[in-house]
């Protein structure tokens, strides 16, 4: 791990943290320092001016202290020369009184702090140094504090910049790893329900962790403890030491990044926590404490407002979108409606001509007129199925349909067994959970059946996989159905999930998956409306339908409907 910028405040009194280096040309003098104060400081010594600037340019001193009168190179000289070196080195120089000229021209010319008289005893001289080195700790406390401020404001204006949420992301942990010296960074944020605290950004991009983030997501109910300490803005440390003691997904989380401690610093929006700002010292670097709480508490506090500025553009990118999307739809209806009742009308002759034809030839051809009839009659009907799905777009619904009290839990309890082959031809487990205080729904049955069982066979088929080997058995996937109360802007609400493990959504391609006749599909699976059928019937009943998804990690669909009481 890159060292960090000044002391740690903490430690601030820690002494022996802070070299020290006694130049005098008399062993005698040299002998007598080092006896008396290397059990409290770190001491160097030197008996030329030659010998100490060597020594300081191998190991920096905080503290210089020099004899004035020396063969060659004098005290005052050696002082100035050591402000070269580093400005910052407290110099004192160890005079006589009869040096008051030389002394000073000294000090008006800042070649030294101040100076200590001869001779010195034990006590003038541990009270010199110690209030040398207090100056020193404080001067460079003072520099990395406002090291820290500049890193703040740079980082703020970085961040407040970009408007997308995994740049955003990789902005920062950039700052934490390339500009602050942890060896590692992370960002875990609450999922949507609450239930996981999912790893959604991790540097260095090389790692495992980087490379199967969901392995190492956090189930709230399988680490309450820890969750629920940072649910209520608490700092928390993992160390290896104490490996065992920790919850099962957060010594996995440990085991992965092996460091010596990981430090997890809330982060704290208008709503609540939204989940955490880690950094580590995966590489046996200096322990972390109260200095690094200090500085990540404020860059976690930019990177909330950053995070919930990008979440904002999105939501609005997300109506600006349901605004175009509802647009195209309205156009697409008037245009299926003119293309149903141009098409219909020709469609009836073709399929009486082609039902009667076999009675009304007397040739004997059984290809033609078996398989190629029976083949015909199915692309006719195709087609008419078709032609009917896009009339019913241009229209408000299906007619004679009336809404009326459904039953949501029952909707999807009904269209799970109605799929229950199709999920074991692909090995799939579909599980559901509804909750036991889910109010009905006024709405079609059958548009919100339709609605269900659309999603939950896409996710059967996304997370279905090719069969290797006819002996194969065995579930290879789940597919998640839960039904809950949900509100959908503040009036009650019912919200239906469908999550499956399939390879995700790409991010280019979820703006489009509700548009007309796109699929992600091969042109024999699907034409391209079923998504966009169900939106169409999810905003008639005046309700939402979301997707969220990230590549290999599946996708999650989320409709809400109003109660409509």
């Amino acid at each position: 791990m890159a060292q960090r910028i000044g002391p740690r405040i903490e430690r601030l009194l820690d002494y022996r943290e802070y070299p020290i280096l006694f130049v005098d040309d008399e062993p005698e003098n040299t002998r007598i320092f080092e006896l008396t104060f290397r059990r409290e400081y770190q001491v160097r010594v030197a008996r030329s001016g030659d010998e100490a600037l060597q020594i300081l340019h191998e190991h920096p001193a905080a503290v210089v202290l020099s004899d004035h009168r020396m063969d060659g190179m004098s005290g005052v000289e050696l002082l100035a020369k050591v402000r070269e070196v580093d400005p910052k080195t407290v110099r004192i120089l160890v005079t006589a009184y009869g040096d008051a000229t030389t002394l000073g021209d000294a000090i008006n010319n800042g070649w030294i702090y101040r100076y200590l008289p001869k001779p010195w005893t034990p006590d003038e001289m541990r009270l010199t140094i110690r209030n040398a080195i207090e100056h020193y700790a404080l001067d460079r406390e003072r520099e990395q504090l406002l090291y820290e401020l500049d890193i703040l404001n740079r980082t703020s204006k970085l961040l407040n910049r970009e408007l997308e949420l995994v740049p955003l992301l990789d902005l920062l942990l950039g700052t934490l790893t390339s500009e602050l010296g942890y060896d590692g960074a992370s960002v875990f944020l609450f999922d949507t329900p609450g239930e996981r605290l999912q790893l959604v950004r991790t540097a260095p991009r090389d790692s495992h962790l980087a490379a199967q983030p969901a392995e190492f997501d956090v189930p709230v109910a399988a680490a309450p403890e820890f969750c629920g300490r940072l649910r209520a803005g608490r700092v928390q440390f993992l160390r290896m030491s104490e490996l065992l003691s920790l919850e099962a997904p957060l010594r996995r989380v440990a085991t992965e990044i092996a460091a010596e401690e990981i430090l997890f610093v809330p982060l704290v929006g208008h709503d609540g926590v939204m989940g955490a700002l880690a950094v580590d010292n995966r590489r046996g670097g200096e322990a972390l404490g109260a200095s690094d709480y200090t500085l990540l508490d404020g860059i976690a506090s930019q990177a909330v407002i950053a995070i919930e500025n990008a979440r904002l553009v999105d939501d609005l990118r997300h109506s600006r979108e349901q605004v175009r999307r509802a647009d195209r739809l309205g156009t697409l209806g008037t245009l299926a409606a003119g293309l149903a009742h141009e098409i219909n009308n020709p469609l009836v002759s073709i399929r009486t001509f082609l039902s009667l034809a076999p009675a009304k030839r007397g040739e004997a051809d059984a290809e033609f007129w078996g398989e190629y009839h029976e083949l015909a009659l199915k692309e006719v009907d195709r087609i008419h199925g078709l032609v009917k799905t896009m009339g019913r777009l241009g229209r408000a619904g299906e007619e004679g349909a009336q809404p009326a009290a459904c039953d949501v839990a029952e909707i999807v309890t009904d269209a799970v067994t109605l799929l229950s082959p199709e999920a074991g031809q692909g090995r799939v487990a579909v599980r559901t959970e509804c909750a036991g205080d889910v109010p009905k729904i006024v709405a079609v049955r059958d548009q919100i059946h339709q609605v269900v069982l659309n999603l939950v066979l896409n996710a059967i088929h996304a997370t279905a996989r090719p069969v290797a080997a006819p002996s194969e058995s065995g579930v290879i996937g789940t597919v998640w159905v839960a039904v809950r109360s949900a509100p959908l802007e503040s009036a009650p609400g019912v919200c239906i999930e469908v999550k499956d493990e399939g390879e995700g959504i790409r991010s280019e391609d979820l703006e489009r998956i509700f548009d007309p006749f796109f699929t992600t599909k091969g042109p024999d699976q699907g034409s391209g409306l079923g998504l966009m059928i169900c939106h169409r019937i999810v905003s008639d009943h005046g309700g939402r339908i979301e997707v969220e998804s990230l590549e290999g990690r599946g996708a999650t669909f989320r409709v809400w409907v109003p109660t409509g009481s």
